[in-house]
This record gives C-alpha cells, structure tokens and sequence, in this order.
C-alpha cells in the first residue's frame, strides 16, 4: 500500500551537511566561530543542546547544534514532545504547518528541536499529517534556562536527586519554577544555592565558593594531647580503648572550643521562603532548606577538620588498631578470685559403718529401723572471676565431672600452679553510652578444669552480677540462649535400606531464612526478624526479603524492558553473560533497578545482617573444618591473579561458589555491592532498631569486597566508600524488598 503520509515527509537525503547556512533575524542558536554551517542528522539528541532545522529550498534542509542564545529564547513557541506523545528522532522528519490549509511543500521554513521541545520562531500552532489526517501540536509553557558562572574551573554540581558528571555552563530545557543545585569545588566549602526560573527567561547562578582553609584567617590552631606514637605504642586491648576514649573526648572538647564566627559569617546564608515567594511549608521549599542544612554540616565538618588535620588520621589508626585487638579468642585461662563451697546434708552408706549397722540388727529386731546417718558433703562450690565492674565480672556455679570436688576445691585454694580454669565465651563486648562510659564481656558459655593434658568438664551455670543484667542486650541473650525446642514426634524409622545417608553440609542444614522464587524479581531469602551486633552495638532488625545473588545482566534487561525507553539504565557491564553480576553501574542507577522492582538497596546494617547469617564471625569460611575462602567467593586468588588470558579472570556467574547459611551466595567477593547507606568520618549514634547509616556525608557505603580484592577485604563486616556517580567493574548490587510485596 503507498503511503499517504509521504508527501508530508522530509527524506534524510534531502539534509546537506557542510554547508552555510544563512543568518535569520533573532537566531536561537549560537554558530560556531560566527559561521553556521550544516550537519548531518545526529541521534540521539544531546542534552543541553538546541537544534535548528532550515529549509534551504524545495527539496533541500539544513541542520545545525549549538548552544543557545538565551535572550532570543521569549521569542519562540514552545511544544512539548511529551504532552503530545511525539518522539525527538521522529518529528525531525517530520513537516510542519501553520495551518491545515497548506499544500504538502508548503511546510514551516525554520524550527527549533531539543529532546523535549519543538519551537516555531513563527506560529502558535503547528499541524502536521500522521495517517492521512491532520492533527495539531498543543502549545505549552515555554521553558527557561539556567547558567551558571564561577571562576573555579573544576567546581560540581548536583540537583537533590542527580549529580552531573560534567559540570554544564547553561541547563537547558529547564521547567520553570522554583530549581536548588549544590555546589562544590575541591578546597571549598559545599553549599546549596536557589532560584527562580521565569518563562522564557534565563537564570544565573554565580557561585560563591568559601575556602575551607582561608587565607585571611587568623586561628590558633588546637592541638590534640594524642599522638600517632601513643597509638603505636599500646599494645592491649584495655589501653586502646582507654587511648580511643580520650581521642573522642578531646575531639569533643576541641571542636566545642573553636571560634565558629569565621564560619558563620563567610558560609553563604539560606534564602528566606518569602524571598521566593513561598510558604516555609512548601515542599520544594522544605527540600531546599533540609539539604542546605545537611550541606552546611558537612562544610562545617570540613572547616573543623581543616583546624584539626591530625584528627582523620588518629582516627584511623586507632580504629585498626581496634579492630585488630577486638578479635578476642573464644577461649581463655582464667583464675577464680575466689571460691566457696556449698554443703549438703547427704546420708551416709551403710557400707561405710558397718559395725554399726551389725549393733542395730541383733539388739532389737522388732524395733523400727534406724534414722539414716546424715553428713555434710560438698556438693559444688561458687566460683568468683575478676573483680566489680571490671570487663571480667562473672560468677559460676556447679559440680565438675570426673574429679573429686574436695580435691579441685585445695587445688583452688592453694593455686595450684598445675592447674588452668578455661573459660569458652562468644566474642562480644557489651558498649555503654556513646563516648563509652564501660565495656564488659557476658556471654560466657563454658567452663573447664585443666590439669596436665586431662581435663574436666563444669556441669553449672554462669552468674552475671545484677548490673548486667539489668541490660536490656544482656536480657535478649540470655532469653534467646535459654529458649529449648519443642520435643518432636517421634516417627516411625525407615528401614536401613531406604535411608540415604548424608553428611551435613551448610547447603543441607536447616537455617532461619526461607528463599522463595518470585517470578519478577527471582531467587529471594525471607529474612526474619532478629538481633545482631553491628559497629559495637546490639541491633534489632525486622524482616525483609533479599536476592539470593547479585543483580544478574539477564534480570536487569528483563527489568528495563519494562521501563520506559527514555528512563532505562544502560547495562555498561564490561564482562558479559547472561548470569554474570551487572557491573559498571552507578549508586544511583542501582537504586533506580531496585525502585523499578518495587524494593530498595539494603541499607549496610540490612546487607551485613543477612551476609552473616548469625555467625558471629565475618567470613563464613571461618565455620568449616579446613578455611577456604576460594570455596565461597571469586576474589584475587582465584580470578584477578590469574590474568585476563583465563575465563576465571573477572566476575563470575553468580551461585558458582557455596551459600551462606541463610542460603545467599556472593556476599563476599564476586562484585562488591553498593547500599543505601551514606558515609561519614565519624559515626557517634547507631539506632538500636534498623539502623540507616550516617545522617551527614555525600559518599555512599558498598560491601563485600570484590574478584579483584584479598581476603581480607571479603570480611562481610568491612565496607568501603565512593563517590554515587562512580561506576567500576569491581561493583555492583543486589535489591532488598518488603516481606508483604513478595509473590511465591
């Protein structure tokens, strides 16, 4: 069938490229060098960018790109793609007309293309013919600009939601109404700037950065009591902690004690609501001012740490040196403090006097029979350890198998040097307060009596003293230790003949996490709700759902296929497979996937919550009899060290190495993964419930370490940070959704 739109179309070969094209009155476009000259037709259509469309003569156009030239801008009509449900790289074939009464080759001489508008330097209204009938484009507001001017070449710039990865001298289309972008520049303080974009109008934001350092200051600058050879020179666990509380004491104190009026009159001020005409209420308003605030805490950070440059490094050192020596050993002697013995009345055996007992039968055989012989025996004793308020401070009390108590209790008293008391306990250390007030260990677990190579077990119980247990952490331990399961029913026994017999592995043993199969968002773990230890603090955590594996490149084309064209995130992945993780991808773009899913990215509490699966350790490969951390994740060892020669060098499909207990794969190793969760130097405050991370800092948090990493960066409880707008073979995501949203 002939196409009856034909005549209302331009072919490409009808555009010439390379010639000049003639200056109109009042041009919205800036030629280069003062000479316009065409292009060919280019797509997609870029950002910031205007385009212009020219007829030449009946059957020749011209098309030109450059920048806009913004004064001429209030003089053009406007036409959003949008609102009429047109495409940039269909309407540039396209004829247009002033009226429906025009003939085919009678179409506009001169238009102007964008990726959201068509301008008409003319008319009002334009028509064009699409299926044999004409239809007409709806004006719409016109659009504004903003530009901005700065005599820092280098300087970023971020909407709320979005960072620009290349700083642009004019924005363009740009809606009008309210706009804020934050600022920053390398050696200056961050901030926030607002404005109002008029219709048709330019608005110009000139920048005023402030130097952290400035020039002109005069500041004493403090110095803190602690040095890097304090932190090198302890070497307990008791003296880092004393040396760290000092450090954040000092910092405290220092940071109390600055001269903050240099700050407050050089930052740039928050503009007024009705400045702009607005309600404080308002939510573009509210937005604005929040984000202000977060940005003038982080500069003021900045300018803080500016006066005390020792203080990020203290930090550090001291932090590694911390969590090298909180590795405490599971095991360990300890003498009892005291000890004291515990008496009962017990008969004594007949067997053992019985002399007596002949006397009493021939004497008198009708008499009732003799009351038994009572003696004290020692029974068990109570055991004291360490002293009141001390890390150390617990009781035990109990009987001991094998050994004769009186002997145990001389060997106790009289501190035989041949004898060990070792006592088993879980790695913990119970936190008080934020600055750290006391520190104490609780979850003791058993007790042994070492003589030589023989020992003895302790069949008792611990005693914590009534200040511990008074804790809220201590009470949720001791609930949760003590709980015992519901005798089973027994069931008939299978015949020897039908049992397969199978060795527990951590694929077969049963775990706390359900995984599920959802038919959008894959393989899935039903996390249930419960407590962990995160960054020094007991946590609570409600129950949430998350892939089983990374984000596959299959599942993320599967997912975009879903979106819009002009909102998909392109899979940039390097190292391509179908079940290979996406990597090269964004904070930002991640977190996009997730939302599409109707989920997030977990936050690092969530992601170390469920890469843990209630091992107290941060490699699961820890457990097994023989460690190997190649059976369990793709890192350095067994990828990167290989070369890119091997297909082992790079990422991995994913679920090629064994799960965690809670049946995840790849929490360590394979690609890195980024969370929700921002970062900040320092970190004072962790909710007891869900924690969300730090509420200042612009860096966002990623875990788990990566196929180009050592072991020890694949330690689940380690994390690192980087700039949202970054993107690295090494990283990429796995989304976390609401239980109530899962469909099995």
């Amino acid at each position: 069938m002939a196409d009856s739109d034909k005549n209302f179309k331009i072919s490409t070969k009808q555009f010439k490229a390379g010639t000049v094209v003639d200056p109109i009155a009042d041009m919205a476009i800036k030629g280069d060098k003062g000479v316009a000259v065409s292009e060919p037709l280019s797509f997609p259509l870029q950002e910031n960018k205007i385009y212009f469309r020219h007829k030449k003569g009946p059957k020749e156009y011209q098309w030109m790109s450059g920048d806009l030239v913004v004064k001429n801008l209030k003089k053009l009509h406007a036409f959003s793609l949008k609102e009429n449900y047109l495409r940039s790289d269909d309407v540039v074939k396209m004829r247009f007309y002033g009226s429906q009464n025009a003939k085919a080759f009678q179409d506009e001489a001169d238009l102007y293309f964008d990726r959201k508008y068509i301008y008409s330097p003319r008319v009002p209204k334009l028509y064009f013919i699409k299926n044999g009938k004409w239809q007409m484009l709806k004006e719409t507001t016109l659009p504004g600009a903003i530009e901005f001017s700065s005599n820092q070449k280098n300087f970023e710039l971020a909407t709320m939601k979005k960072a620009y990865s290349k700083t642009p001298t004019v924005l363009f289309p740009v809606s009008p109404g309210f706009h804020a972008y934050i600022f920053s520049a390398p050696g200056f303080m961050p901030y926030v700037d607002a404005g109002i974009v008029e219709e048709g109008s330019s608005l110009t934001f000139k920048t005023s950065f402030v130097k952290i350092q400035q020039d002109g200051e005069v500041t004493k600058k403090p110095v803190l009591g602690i040095t890097m050879t304090d932190v090198a020179n302890t070497t307990t666990l008791e003296a880092t902690e004393a040396l760290y509380d000092k450090f954040i004491a000092e910092l405290a104190k220092v940071s109390d004690t600055m001269d903050k009026s240099y700050f407050e009159d050089n930052y740039p001020a928050l503009h007024t609501a009705s400045s702009f005409s607005m309600s404080e209420f308002d939510e573009k308003y509210a937005e604005y001012a929040t984000r202000y605030n977060t940005k003038k805490i982080e500069a003021q950070q900045l300018w803080r740490e500016s006066k005390v440059d020792d203080a990020s490094e203290l930090n550090k050192a001291l932090r590694k040196k911390l969590d090298s020596l909180e590795a405490l050993p599971l095991r360990g002697s300890m003498m009892p403090a005291s000890i004291e013995p515990v008496f009962t009345d017990v008969p004594v055996d007949a067997s053992v006097d019985s002399a007596k007992a002949i006397m009493a039968k021939t004497s008198d055989s009708a008499a009732a029979p003799a009351a038994p012989v009572m003696q004290k025996q020692m029974t068990e004793f109570k055991l004291t350890f360490g002293t009141d308020q001390a890390r150390f401070d617990f009781g035990w009390k109990g009987t001991v198998n094998g050994l004769p108590l009186d002997t145990l209790y001389n060997w106790i008293v009289k501190k035989n040097p041949d004898l060990k008391v070792n006592i088993e306990l879980q790695n913990n250390k119970l936190y008080k307060s934020e600055t750290v007030i006391w520190r104490h260990h609780y979850r003791y677990v058993g007790l042994e009596f070492q003589v030589g190579k023989d020992i003895y077990k302790g069949i008792g119980t611990f005693v914590l003293p009534q200040y511990l247990l008074d804790e809220r952490e201590v009470q949720e331990w001791l609930k949760n230790k003590d709980k015992k399961e519901e005798p089973k029913k027994e069931e008939p026994k299978p015949s020897l003949d039908s049992v397969k017999i199978t060795m527990p592995t951590i694929e077969n043993l049963a775990t706390s996490a359900r995984i599920v199969r959802d038919k959008d968002r894959g393989s899935l773990a039903m996390i249930d709700s419960g407590v962990f230890r995160y960054k020094g603090h007991v946590v609570g955590m409600s129950p949430f759902a998350i892939m089983t594996t990374e984000m596959t490149q299959q599942l993320f084309d599967k997912t975009m296929q879903k979106v819009d064209s002009v909102k998909r995130v392109p899979d940039r992945s390097k190292f391509k497979h179908q079940n290979k993780p996406v990597h090269n991808i964004t904070w930002d773009d991640a977190r996009f996937v997730c939302k599409t899913l109707g989920g997030d990215l977990p936050s690092e509490a969530q992601w170390e919550f469920a890469a843990r699966a209630d091992n107290v350790d941060g490699a699961v490969w820890n457990k097994d009899s023989i460690p190997d951390p190649g059976s369990y994740a793709v890192y350095r060892g067994n990828s990167f060290n290989l070369g890119p020669r091997f297909d082992a060098y790079g990422p991995q499909p994913v679920g090629s190495k064994k799960p965690n207990a809670w049946g995840l794969h790849d929490m360590s190793g394979n690609v890195a993964e980024w969370t929700r969760d921002r970062y900040f130097m320092f970190t004072f405050v962790v909710e007891p419930s869900n924690p969300t991370g730090a509420a200042f800092g612009s860096n966002k948090v990623y875990k788990g370490g990566s196929w180009k990493d050592g072991e020890k960066m694949l330690n689940v409880t380690k994390s690192d940070d980087e700039d949202p707008r970054y993107w690295s073979e090494t990283i990429g995501f796995r989304c976390v959704y609401p239980i109530d949203i899962i469909k099995e």
